[in-house]
């Protein structure tokens, strides 16, 4: 070995690595390799070279020997793991870091290995491993910066709202509050819980915080509107509520910022069906209905240029089905309903947060690490994170399904405001198509049935005879998702509860409303003393 050579050679192709050239680096790296053909360092070095230009295949090799060269260091492996993650093979990095957490590793490296493994289970997932391994590397790290980074603390908010766990999730957003008292993120991450809670007077102080501490622009100011709106939506008719004009004040700051040149498409969409949501509980049907056109007609034109999308698959959240049921089942009654629609804010925490609030994926820096001289390797541009790209798309197709169902179900609340009764049926057969969501799915259905027996008793379209059989179709597919006896027999309870009534079973409908909850029994109980009035009069 020709020791000037050598160091004459990585000295050259650190100098590249450093500049960015990453190729012309590569080649000094050879040039030691040649002198020194297990040098772990060079291996890893010109691994790293080829990774930052996407070379994953010829990376794989170069970590591979360093592997040979080195099978109990454990750092060898991680950056082999490394590599297969940012080649996108998130099975194959999985295997390496679990190798490489068994073998001696440096501790800057021992401790990266638990991020990193923390980062997989979230892309599967598994959201209580993440946990766990964030907790690991927290406790791995001796230099204890683990525990105050903010976008660690962040990304663990989200995985404990994913499990449902708030009080945790609350936990560590006040963690993340105190850290960094300027990052508008963890306000309306703040707010979204609390929101969530009901716990309304320390939502509102949480808005004004973040309007007096965060706020650095124009287009923070925007999110924060926004979610003051929402607040005055959500929090109308509440104790809070003392003057009772939260929701002018909420019609008022929704229609300035629909208009407003801040905001995403996407945003604005959200608004508007926000703001057609307020308008059914403020008694203007008619402007509801002209909104979820307007957002109709838009969906329909994005629609015609785009490819056909396989099967989705969500589910409604409980807690917005909670807020509508009994003023959407009121409305097939009557022409005004009374009670509350509000957009449920539950469902709509988001991971973490750009400057404007809106949600990101967000990794920390410095995925690699550093070496053992401290010499922090680059992040890497225009890899290929399939299995991200991938979950991606997913979500945004969901999202969008997610969202249209929403607007029809809207549309549907509408028309059965107005009692018209040709809509309703038209709207009710979309809800009722809407893929596992049963909440929607059972609304449809029941709505549809509801439709023809209205329109039969107007002489339109359907026989008497038919909208009967209609009813006993329906009796017999709620009685059905009644005898499985899961979370979904609540709603089947419901309205199945509702056609004995309407068909004048009465008896039948007051025993199936001593199955329910008290609060429930006491609205089907009158629900079945109005059906008893109006038949008795017709």
């Amino acid at each position: 070995m020709d020791i000037e050579a050598y160091k004459e050679a990585v000295g050259n192709a650190d100098i590249a690595f450093a500049n960015g050239k990453f190729e012309n680096a590569v080649s000094w790296y050879d040039k030691a390799l040649k002198e020194a053909p297990n040098d772990e360092y060079s291996l890893s070095k010109a691994g790293t070279a080829l990774v930052s230009i996407s070379k994953f295949e010829e990376a794989f090799g170069y970590f591979q020997r360093a592997v040979e060269a080195g099978p109990e260091n454990g750092d060898n492996l991680f950056n082999l793991a490394n590599a297969y993650f940012f080649s996108g093979d998130i099975s194959k990095a999985m295997e390496y870091y679990t190798q490489a957490e068994i073998k001696k590793c440096s501790d800057d490296v021992k401790a990266r290995i638990y991020y990193q493994m923390a980062l997989m289970c979230s892309i599967k997932m598994d959201y209580s491993n993440a946990l766990v391994n964030y907790q690991k590397y927290e406790d791995a790290d001796k230099t204890g910066q683990a525990a105050i980074d903010t976008e660690v603390i962040a990304e663990r908010v989200s995985l404990y709202i994913k499990l449902e766990d708030y009080e945790n999730a609350l936990k560590y957003t006040m963690k993340w509050l105190s850290l960094a008292p300027s990052d508008l993120r963890c306000y309306i991450v703040y707010f979204n819980l609390l929101m969530a809670e009901e716990q309304y007077d320390k939502a509102l102080s949480a808005l004004d915080d973040a309007e007096k501490y965060a706020v650095k622009s124009p287009e923070e100011q925007y999110a924060v509107d926004v979610s003051r709106a929402n607040f005055y939506a959500a929090a109308a008719g509440t104790e809070i509520d003392k003057d009772s004009n939260f929701n002018d004040k909420a019609y008022e700051l929704m229609n300035q910022l629909v208009v407003s040149e801040y905001g995403s498409p996407e945003e604005k969409n959200e608004l508007v069906l926000a703001l057609g949501e307020l308008c059914i509980s403020m008694q203007k049907v008619d402007e509801a209905i002209q909104l979820m056109q307007m957002l109709t007609e838009e969906s329909e034109t994005a629609e015609e240029d785009a490819a056909p999308a396989g099967e989705l698959s969500f589910e409604a959240d409980p807690a917005e089905v909670d807020a509508v049921m009994t003023s959407q089942l009121a409305a097939m009654e009557a022409k005004v309903a009374s009670g509350e629609i509000s957009e449920d804010l539950g469902d709509n925490v988001p991971v973490n947060y750009d400057e404007n609030g809106n949600p990101v994926r967000d990794y920390p820096d410095g995925i690699f690490g550093e070496d053992e001289n401290g010499y922090k390797l680059p992040e890497f541009e225009g890899v290929d994170m399939k299995a991200l790209e991938e979950q991606d798309a997913e979500d945004e197709r969901i999202a969008k399904a997610v969202f249209k169902a929403k607007v029809n179900f809207t549309l549907l609340t509408c028309y059965a405001f107005k009692e018209d009764y040709e809509q309703t049926l038209k709207y009710a057969r979309l809800v009722k198509n809407t893929p596992d969501n049963t909440y929607y799915s059972f609304f449809g259905r029941y709505s549809e049935a509801y439709a023809i027996k209205k329109l039969a008793q107007q002489g339109k379209q359907f026989t008497k005879e038919q909208a009967d059989r209609k009813y006993q179709e329906e009796l017999a597919f709620f009685r059905a998702q009644m005898l499985k006896a899961n979370e979904d027999s609540a709603y089947a309870l419901i309205f199945r509860t509702r056609m004995y009534a309407e068909t004048g079973k009465f008896d039948k409908a007051l025993e199936l409303a001593e199955l329910m909850t008290d609060s429930d029994k006491a609205a089907l109980v009158q629900y079945v003393d109005e059906c008893r009035k109006e038949q008795g009069e017709s």
